[in-house]
């Protein structure tokens, strides 16, 4: 059987419109604001569900890259901590080159990493390599942000949507799927 999944969404969104809409009082425009949420929420939501497998490997491939470069800004001073991350980083690095891993398991690690590098910022005694850390951290964070702004573009939450990039920079989209 086939995944109706995209279907579903696109006649959940549709019965909202036709059916629930014109059923609510016009005396009520907070019911009508949020069915409009839901709408563009549920049709987010069916523009990006192909999607979702690839955005997870990305979160993971980036947040094992950013946690191998505390690693290495750790290495001399703190080897216990730099080995742990290491590890973790080796952790990450099998599950993605595991065929079929499951997106639960590819969420989990990535949110393992994300917890440890929060952890290690308060672990890390030396000053310098500290400040090492959190520029490393900082300055990911700007590749990271753009991803996000790119995934929720659909939403039109942004006030500069011409300044994003498109989610092709990050992962694989079929050249016949929307950005």
């Amino acid at each position: 059987m086939s995944d109706v999944t995209t279907n579903a969404l696109r006649g959940i969104v549709k019965t909202l419109g036709d059916v629930v809409a014109p059923a609510i009082p016009a005396d009520d425009p907070l019911a009508i604001q949020e069915l409009k949420m839901t709408v563009r929420y549920l049709s987010f939501c069916r523009e990006r569900v192909d999607h979702l497998y690839a955005r997870a490997r990305y979160e993971l491939t980036f947040y094992a890259g950013l946690t191998a470069q505390c690693g290495r800004l750790l290495a001399s001073p703190d080897r216990k901590l730099a080995d742990e991350l290491i590890s973790l980083c080796e952790s990450a690095q099998a599950l993605l080159v595991q065929t079929g891993a499951a997106i639960g398991a590819l969420r989990e690690q990535t949110q393992a990493l994300m917890s440890r590098l929060t952890r290690l910022l308060s672990e890390i005694t030396n000053t310098d390599v500290l400040l090492k850390v959190e520029r490393s951290i900082v300055h990911a964070s700007a590749e990271i942000t753009a991803f996000e702004r790119a995934w929720y573009l659909p939403l039109k939450l942004e006030r500069f949507p011409a300044q994003v990039r498109p989610l092709s920079s990050f992962i694989a989209i079929h050249p016949l799927e929307s950005t």
